[in-house]
């Protein structure tokens, strides 16, 4: 093997250079937080492997998928995989939303990392496509159904939501050609540009240098007339000669790493995968609840309903993603220290308390599954039919009467004294909102009585 490695190495020089890596100079102060970005790296490799042992058995049709899911559980280690495969993808998300904050905290986004910063935001992004596109694949009725609300909210979206609706379904309806659709970006569109956007990222690390945890005094003083890199070569070259091998950083990257590693590998064997009755596209009163890296964008649009949906999602996400992109740019100043930004702790403080409450809003406020609202004392054999096309419909997934069911529509406990049975009946049959499906397939024995039950609520 040494005669092998040696007759590689002399036509390489692969020792050369990995000896010039692991023995390089990094800042004295990088910490067990700068950990976060290589745990980060592994749990994506953890989904690649983990990826391409299930594609192995994996069939993408509506007729095969749910069954080879089935397949892939009864193997030998196939559940264990596919469990890891699940959670490993919600730790991600967190690991990387950590890092992007951790990131913004020090500041590590300003000159000349902004390019790094760039990259790191289109890696987010691809990673949070990779959770809505794996989404369906086991084509269950949480998979289905929290799809089909996804592609609704994305098709109302202004100018581009009927395109971008074709593009993601292949159609009207979910079908074959959106689960193949979903599966082909899932294997092959996202992972092409997670590779390049790693590999333009690490560059970007490795060129200008692991940022140091900032200082409220720089290590050298400024020097009259002096440009902005060299100012930059100066203090980065100080911060080196303070500083340790990059080995040593290496330890705590491969610490934090395995850590996480056997988290995941433990939240898998005790919890394993979720899985739920095969998709029923005829069951309009299921209601899905997404996974919870959604939780807080599923819960806020809630709050904006109807004609509003579409300018929210525009201005909202698409101006927020680009501002979030573009920071480095925004935000030009030279000081790093979260003592002297108070007015980007203050933003970063806001937006990190209105994810976590709206996450747990939607983890508490939007059950999935059916709920079923109890009769009233005094009710009409009218009024109890209309109760059961209620609760047969699953409208209390959305709607809560008497303190049963979800906050995601209106209230209807005062339905009768809010709208009267004509306004009522039209929001049923043809409902203004996009994400209420429409039940004019009701009969109109049914539809009269459950509009003259939701009448008598006042």
């Amino acid at each position: 093997m040494r005669r092998i490695g040696a007759w590689v190495d002399e036509r390489l020089g692969i020792y050369a250079l990995g000896r010039a890596f692991i023995d390089r100079k990094i800042p004295g102060n990088i910490g067990w937080w700068h950990t976060l970005g290589s745990a980060t790296l592994v749990l994506i490799l953890v989904q690649v492997i983990t990826g391409i042992a299930l594609t192995m058995s994996y069939v993408p049709s509506p007729e095969h998928a749910y069954d080879s899911v089935l397949y892939i559980d009864q193997t030998p280690f196939g559940g264990l995989v596919r469990s890891i495969h699940h959670w490993s993808a919600g730790f991600l998300v967190l690991l990387i939303g950590l890092h992007i904050l951790r990131v913004f905290t020090w500041g590590a986004y300003k000159y000349p990392r902004e390019l790094a910063w760039v990259g790191g935001a289109l890696l987010f992004f691809v990673v949070m496509g990779f959770g809505f596109t794996g989404y369906l694949l086991p084509w269950d009725q949480k998979a289905y159904w929290a799809t089909v609300v996804g592609t609704d909210i994305a098709g109302s979206a202004p100018f581009i939501g009927g395109g971008v609706l074709e593009l993601l379904r292949g159609g009207q309806q979910l079908g074959a050609v959106t689960l193949t659709r979903f599966y082909g970006i899932h294997i092959w569109v996202l992972p092409a540009t997670l590779a390049v956007l790693v590999a333009f990222h690490l560059f970007g690390v490795i060129r200008q240098g692991i940022a140091a945890s900032p200082r409220r005094k720089p290590l050298t003083q400024p020097v009259a007339g002096e440009g902005r890199r060299a100012a930059y070569e100066r203090e980065y070259a100080a911060e080196k000669s303070a500083g340790k091998p990059f080995w040593d950083a290496l330890i705590k990257d491969a610490i934090v790493a395995l850590v996480v590693v056997a988290l995941v590998v433990t939240v898998a064997v005790l919890a394993g995968a979720p899985l739920e009755d095969r998709a029923n596209p005829n069951a309009t009163n299921y209601a899905p609840r997404p996974e919870w890296y959604f939780l807080d964008l599923f819960q806020m649009l809630w709050y904006f309903g109807g004609s509003l949906e579409p300018l929210i999602i525009f201005g909202l996400f698409t101006v927020g993603s680009l501002i979030f992109m573009a920071l480095p740019f925004l935000d030009r100043g030279r000081t790093r220290h979260p003592l002297r930004r108070p007015w980007a702790m203050a933003i970063a403080a806001l937006v990190v308390v209105g994810v976590v409450t709206l996450t747990i809003m939607g983890l508490t406020a939007a059950p999935s599954g059916i709920a079923t609202v109890l009769p009233r004392s005094g009710m009409t054999t009218t009024q109890l039919s209309g109760l059961e096309v209620f609760n047969q419909q699953g409208c209390a997934a959305c709607h809560t009467i008497d303190g049963v069911g979800g906050t995601g529509g209106p209230g209807l406990s005062k339905a009768g004294f809010r709208w009267d049975a004509a306004a009522i009946r039209a929001q049923i049959v043809t409902p203004k909102d996009p994400r209420m499906p429409a039940y004019s397939h009701l009969s109109p024995q049914d539809l009269d009585d459950l509009v003259n039950y939701l009448v008598s609520l006042q």
